[in-house]
């Protein structure tokens, strides 16, 4: 493929830029021989100091020159004149002088942070020098502006992208020379606190991987690769610039609550549907409070008064506990808390033991009251604390009566692209609360679409609608759950995403046709139709709220399939190629998961005959090796542990346990390549 350096860069036109701007290129590297050295300040900040490694790594990379990196006072007697620095160091005569983070000499070359926001960024090119850097104040709410700078001219100026992590998913244009044109461009993110979790390893995933029969010292070098804890490629999380903390600490609050108080106040814990206010057996680390109880309001907010002493940020989380088995307190006290006009929601009961439920109204307002309680005693101690709350299941509609204490930040746990109908209601509700409160803030698990399944979905011209939606209506920062490392099925979304954090005004379709071209060169256009039907399917889901899996079926696949068989014709290049297969990867698992779960879905309903159910134990055994294969060969194209914990479960009531259903020389013949019998040969 021909590599074309595209410089998509805010500009200043030579007839308007200042006499000290340079108007020619600089060059970093001629053919191979660096021209340039690298400046950091005699006492860097961290952020420049990590600015700078990628720098040099990341130039040395695509050009196989090393930029030497030096303190500032390494270059002796400084002079500056008409924007050129003039500068002699011991062993080298460098040409080019790459200034990274605020520094004495990019002062006087007149380039500081001044003007810039929380994470800002400053691009700006002199006679003979360059300059990166950012706001770099360790108080900031975002200090890690030199970095995004850097990463920022690497994709801008450079041509770099990071589809996802790995060096396969790292664009790096090689070149043997590296120049730089004319640059002056000055930025702050709109977004204060730009957050998408990162999945981790925890006992959900350890789970999936004693299913799958590998080890967990296997997949802590999946982590270590995601971390960019290798010499293969960076941490793609910091590369997107994602960052910032304006003191939205959020969480579910209250796991504690069970063990320190329930023996002394059971009375503290939320009345059952039967009568009970013994959680023992319902899941007590996520109990459920009586929330009209003043004195576990009292106790709760010395409690978060004592967090907030000891703490150095200056948030604390009041949200509730997360799922569990209990039902919220049906006590008369805080039922009276409940307007009857409020949204008909269903709460569930498993006090009696089988599972049941019954019709209730929204629980906000309850929530509302009780965090006023705790605002008002908390902030008599800290008046400046954040204070954040979540407006989430039970309790996600806007409050019909109570106003929210001016400390309470909200996280609005909302919009399902599985449901169109779910998604327009996160949408009114978001503007219900910005009309409540001042401090607002998007909490979503959108991310969680095919979590379980590992199957792929794209919705991005849905999110980019909606984000630039909120961002234009009292958006603070966001705390999206979670990145699940579906890579090759779900990993546009993850990108997608990212670049609108960093800015939000970016227009889609650029975002996704460069996404495209850079990664996939001469097969974009038929990447770029492969994600196009990818979306459809995805709409399709919510228009109808399907199962995820219910749109891959054989006919579908077969029609995927063929547009990633043109995609790698269409290439030549053996990077380009291996990222069509890194796709197709997914979708030979979805079809393996379409199958299946259309079977299961089947024996729900009714008993399957002998030959349904051999179907399905064959298929099973076929899936499991499939698994086994991406989790040693392609690890980040599906999270196959998450899968295996999420999804799998359903296939228990068919006898089927994993690894231990398959004989051992069925694994171990697939692990060496060798033919598995009844499967055709190993796709090592």
């Amino acid at each position: 493929m021909k590599k074309t350096l595209l410089v998509v860069v805010g500009l200043m036109s030579a007839a308007v830029l200042p006499c000290s701007i340079a108007r020619a290129d600089l060059t970093l590297v001629a053919d191979g021989e660096g021209k340039a050295v690298i400046v950091l300040a005699d006492a860097p900040s961290v952020a420049a100091k990590h600015a700078a490694e990628l720098l040099a790594a990341q130039i040395g990379r695509i050009s196989g020159a090393k930029l030497p990196v030096v303190r500032e006072s390494a270059l002796g007697d400084v002079k500056v004149e008409q924007g050129e620095v003039r500068a002699s160091i011991s062993g080298l005569s460098p040409e080019v002088f790459i200034l990274v983070g605020e520094s004495g000499l990019a002062r006087r070359l007149g380039a500081t942070a001044e003007g810039l926001g929380p994470g800002g960024i400053l691009q700006r090119t002199f006679a003979n020098a360059l300059v990166l850097l950012g706001p770099e104040d360790k108080h900031s709410s975002d200090p890690d502006g030199t970095r995004y700078a850097v990463t920022t001219f690497l994709e801008d100026v450079l041509g770099f992208r990071f589809l996802w992590p790995g060096e396969l998913g790292l664009v790096a244009p090689a070149r043997r020379t590296v120049s730089v044109p004319a640059l002056d461009k000055k930025f702050t993110p709109r977004i204060g606190q730009r957050k998408i979790r990162n999945a981790h390893y925890n006992d959900r995933v350890q789970a999936g991987l004693d299913y799958l029969g590998v080890k967990k010292e296997d997949n802590d070098k999946i982590e270590a690769l995601i971390a960019g804890r290798t010499a293969q490629a960076p941490d793609w999380f910091a590369w997107q610039r994602l960052g910032g903390n304006i003191g939205l600490v959020g969480g579910h609050a209250y796991g504690y609550v069970w063990d320190k108080y329930h023996r002394e106040h059971p009375e503290w814990f939320a009345m059952q549907p039967n009568g009970s206010r013994d959680l023992s057996k319902l899941t007590p680390e996520r109990a459920r409070l009586c929330k009209s109880n003043l004195a576990l309001v009292e106790a709760i907010a010395r409690d978060k008064i004592a967090e907030l002493d000891r703490g150095s940020d200056r948030s604390v989380s009041l949200s509730p506990n997360d799922g569990g088995l209990a039902c919220f307190c049906m006590c008369p006290d805080c039922k009276n808390l409940d307007p009857p006009e409020g949204r008909p929601i269903t709460l569930w009961d498993n006090s009696s033991g089988a599972r049941g439920s019954f019709e209730y109204v929204s629980l906000t307002d309850r929530m509302v009251w009780f965090f006023n309680q705790l605002a008002t005693r908390i902030t008599a101690k800290h008046p400046d604390a954040w204070l954040t709350v979540y407006a989430y299941s039970a309790y996600k509609a806007p409050p019909v009566r109570e106003k929210l204490h001016p400390n309470l930040a909200v996280g609005l746990v909302g919009m399902d692209y599985r449901s169109d109908a779910q998604r327009q209601e996160t949408r009114d509700d978001w503007d219900a609360w910005a009309r409540a409160t001042k401090k607002l803030y998007w909490r979503p698990n959108l991310l969680l679409f095919s979590r379980r399944e590992g199957t792929p979905s794209l919705y991005a011209h849905k999110l980019a609608e909606d984000f630039a939606y909120f961002a234009d209506h009292s958006l603070l920062g966001t705390d999206f759950d979670s990145c699940m490392h579906h890579w090759a099925t779900e990993g546009l979304n993850y990108y997608v995403l990212a670049r609108l954090l960093w800015n939000p005004d970016e227009n889609v379709d650029a975002i996704l046709d460069d996404y495209c071209r850079s990664g996939f060169g001469g097969a974009c256009s038929e990447v770029r139709r492969y994600f196009a039907r990818i979306e459809a399917l995805t709409n399709e889901i919510a228009k109808g709220e399907l199962a995820v899996t219910v749109p891959y079926t054989p006919a579908v696949i077969a029609e995927l399939s063929g547009i990633l068989d043109s995609a790698e014709r269409a290439e030549t290049e053996e990077v380009v190629r291996r990222r069509v297969r890194f796709l197709r990867r997914g979708l030979e698992f979805t079809a393996l998961q379409h199958r299946t779960h259309d079977l299961a879905a089947r024996g729900a309903v009714q008993t399957l005959t002998a030959d349904e159910k051999s179907e399905l134990a064959r298929l099973q055994q076929e899936k499991l090796l499939v698994m086994r294969r991406i989790f040693r060969e392609e690890p980040l194209a599906v999270n196959v542990a998450m899968v295996a914990w999420g999804s799998e479960g359903v296939f228990r009531k068919f006898g089927w346990k994993g690894a231990g259903s398959v004989p051992k020389a069925v694994v171990d013949a697939d692990e060496e390549g060798r033919p598995v019998e009844g499967q055709g040969a190993s796709k090592k």
